[in-house]
């Protein structure tokens, strides 16, 4: 598989060594110092990008890889806003692309232990909140996976409808809104906790990343899975497909 690289950061380099590591070959390489174009993506030959950029960067790197016909794997976050966009564009151009907050395996996996703890905790009256923890260098907050996280606690806990990640000050919580709380310090390469609380006893669940390479091997997984195929797919709905692959 020959792959091109939009995005050369921490993410691109660790990408680049679990492409090489499964036998792939990375064709081109794109950064702020070398920007993609249209033309340098068609003649890198490539048949996958995966973008780990900025996420002011990702409409127009979808758009290339549109134009081009390859399909693409986003791993970069913080562009929510521009999902239905991007996802338009894929389905205009007829190519595949997926997406992920988290291109983790574990992470994938702690979403539907979570989902399912949530479901279980339901009926007893527990309380829940979220708390990620990330490097300083990261831009975006909360998290994407904490975002994702939410989502799986409120489809389970039916006395939370909403999440937020803000408080003003001197408000208290309302009982039916789930609060995500981020820290960004030092080299942490990311942790995300779900906690369950009542007035006997709590529950935590905690997921801890302990490298980078997890994120590289799941994004070469789903470059792998997306090639031949057409459609927009989030990597958390069809981590069991990619993963019979293996």
């Amino acid at each position: 598989m020959k792959i091109a690289l939009l995005g050369y950061g921490k993410m691109g380099h660790e990408v680049e060594a679990a492409a090489a590591e499964a036998g792939h070959t990375i064709v081109a390489k794109f950064d702020i110092h070398h920007h993609a174009t249209l033309d340098a993506l068609r003649e890198s030959g490539a048949n996958v990008a995966i973008d780990f950029s900025q996420a002011g960067a990702v409409e127009t790197n979808v758009r290339l890889a549109a134009k081009a016909a390859i399909p693409i794997v986003i791993g970069t976050t913080g562009w929510d806003s521009s999902v239905d966009k991007v996802r338009r564009m894929v389905d205009e151009a007829r190519i595949g692309c997926v997406i992920g907050s988290n291109f983790s395996v574990g992470v994938n996996l702690f979403l539907q232990i979570v989902r399912a703890a949530s479901r279980l905790v339901s009926t007893a009256g527990y309380d829940a909140y979220i708390m990620e923890a990330h490097h300083r260098g990261k831009k975006d907050f909360p998290s994407g996976t904490a975002l994702r996280l939410s989502e799986a606690v409120l489809s389970g806990l039916k006395s939370k409808s909403r999440a937020v990640a803000e408080l003003k000050r001197g408000e208290a919580i309302p009982p039916d809104t789930l609060l995500i709380s981020s820290i960004r310090a030092g080299a942490i390469t990311g942790t995300h906790t779900v906690g369950f609380e009542s007035d006997d006893d709590s529950i935590e669940l905690t997921h801890r990343a302990r490298s980078r390479r997890s994120f590289a091997h799941g994004a070469v997984d789903a470059a792998e899975w997306i090639v031949g195929k057409t459609g927009f797919y989030r990597f958390e709905e069809r981590i069991a497909e990619i993963l019979e692959r293996k």
